[in-house]
């Protein structure tokens, strides 16, 4: 997917860096964005941690627990020619 990131040079970005659980236990990391502002990035990390949280298996509700979690970082962009 494009994203507009036409921004100055030495631009603060942020990406969300996930980490994701196996149902057996094997973990990987991903990361996306850049994205202009922290909240975009922030949004992403509560995506998955909702979207892989472990339910109860009677009641579907939430346990607390997820098979991902994650964090934010801040950089910025270098510019130059390729």
């Amino acid at each position: 997917m494009a994203r507009s990131i036409g921004m100055a040079a030495d631009a603060t970005v942020y990406r969300a860096v996930i980490e994701f659980t196996d149902r057996d236990g094997t973990k990987t990391t991903k990361h996306e964005g850049p994205y202009g502002g922290i909240g975009a990035a922030r949004a992403r990390v509560s995506f998955w941690t909702n979207y892989l949280a472990e339910r109860d298996e009677e009641t579907q509700e939430p346990t607390g627990e997820s098979r991902a979690s994650g964090h934010v970082e801040r950089g910025t962009v270098s510019w130059e020619r390729a």
